[in-house]
């Protein structure tokens, strides 16, 4: 299952080749139409159109309460309390916002004011994969285990007190949902099928406990779209049936009217809709959560590539720098810097990010693997021929880079023509 690790998690981005590339050479290995899909396939065409008009939840007058209206939905769907609805959704937005230790001092203290909810627990396990998926590494694994671990042990224990089993169980499905991911990631695929099973276990006790809570529909969708996406890309899986009209279509209700998951909902539509290679509703996805978030790293990542494979290589670089002004330290926007300025022509300052991305730690082999086929795009470009062959033999001895692969023998070609010597 090629490209697995990557099916649920936070890393798309398809790219295509700049107009400005085009030559009369047209064997040039680095001029290509390269795209890194999540599955490494484009899908079929969907069977039919979701719909298209995104359309806001209108509330509707809220009077004197205190609260959202849909902190009190929340409260009636889950059978909890409004107020600890409210307080859930506030600490989440902080979250959003990036301001991670404003959202556990919240989460603490919503702890203290309904106890044995594991809820801290579980705000620290999304502040560790936040930190870890901004740069896609684990250099907080060991933290992130510990806190999943407090938070399946509260949860458990939760679950034993009669009262709010929904909820638990909601809860309990996100922490192990995030297990799979992340061990998902580390290519650890059956561990992480089991976990997926049990989180889905999880959801459909929540939706039986608690029919009207629409949040449980992000899961489904997600697993109707990718599960759909990665089944069609492989001969070895079974046939599942085309559900990616309907994975999207629950993620954009989640989108309009869910109680905590709406900004969640809209990047994962992203994700989608950049797999689908529907750019211009990847965007409008992206710049939706930008306009409330703008300096949340991952959607930011995310609006930056959707820029790249739009070929609107400034607005890319504008929100790589946002984001670099943001945390000066991130290591995946050097990645994706670097594609945008090669793209947009920029040889040495792309040829700078990527050799600064190798070059950190933490790295991934797929990571280091694509750094390398890129750095060889660069020098292919500037006529430095023996280093192009060398990073993208790199690439190959790493991973076995498909793209790498076809630029060498598009090089070996060109040398046997005399074209070009290394």
């Amino acid at each position: 299952m090629k490209g697995a690790r990557n099916v649920i998690g936070l890393l798309v981005g398809l790219l295509l080749a700049a107009p400005a590339w085009a030559e009369d050479d047209k064997e040039d290995p680095s001029n290509v139409d390269d795209q890194e899909r999540i599955t490494g396939k484009v899908p079929p065409p969907l069977p039919e159109t979701p719909q298209s008009a995104h359309k806001d939840y209108e509330e509707p007058d809220e009077g004197d309460r205190p609260y959202p209206n849909s902190a009190y939905r929340g409260a009636a769907a889950l059978q909890l309390d409004p107020q600890y609805v409210f307080e859930i959704q506030q600490g989440l937005e902080m979250m959003f916002l990036r301001d991670y230790e404003g959202s556990r001092e919240h989460f603490t203290k919503v702890d203290k004011a309904f106890p044995d909810t594991a809820i801290s627990s579980v705000a620290d396990v999304l502040v560790w994969q936040a930190l870890m998926l901004e740069n896609f590494d684990f250099r907080f694994d060991d933290q992130y285990w510990v806190s999943s671990k407090a938070a399946r042990q509260g949860l458990e224990a939760a679950l034993k007190n009669p009262g709010n089993e929904g909820w638990e169980h909601f809860l309990m499905a996100g922490v192990v949902g995030i297990e799979a991911i992340h061990t998902m990631r580390q290519t650890k695929f059956l561990s992480a099928l089991q976990m997926a099973f049990s989180a889905m276990d999880h959801i459909q006790k929540t939706r039986e406990l608690v029919p009207d809570y629409i949040d449980v529909q992000l899961a489904d969708g997600m697993y109707n779209y990718w599960r759909t996406v990665v089944t069609l890309s492989s001969k070895v899986l079974p046939d599942f049936g085309d559900h990616r009209v309907q994975g999207l279509e629950q993620m954009k209700d989640v989108e309009r009217s869910g109680i905590f998951l709406s900004s969640p909902s809209t990047l994962s539509l992203a994700f989608s809709w950049l797999e689908e290679g529907k750019l211009r509703e990847a965007s409008a996805a992206c710049q939706r959560n930008r306009s409330k978030y703008p300096k949340n790293i991952i959607n930011n990542l995310v609006t930056g590539t959707t820029f790249v494979y739009q070929r609107r290589y400034s607005s890319a670089i504008g929100a790589f720098d946002a984001i670099l002004a943001e945390d000066a330290e991130n290591k995946r926007v050097r990645y994706w810097r670097g594609v945008a300025l090669l793209r947009n022509g920029q040889l040495e300052e792309a040829e700078a990010e990527f050799k600064k991305y190798i070059a950190f730690d933490y790295m991934e082999d797929y990571q280091r693997s694509n750094a390398h086929y890129r750095l060889g795009q660069v020098y292919y470009r500037q006529k430095k021929f023996s280093a192009s062959y060398t990073s993208y033999k790199e690439a190959v001895r790493l991973t076995k880079h498909k793209g790498a692969k076809q630029a060498l023998e598009r090089m070996k070609q060109r040398k046997s023509q005399g074209k070009i010597d290394y």
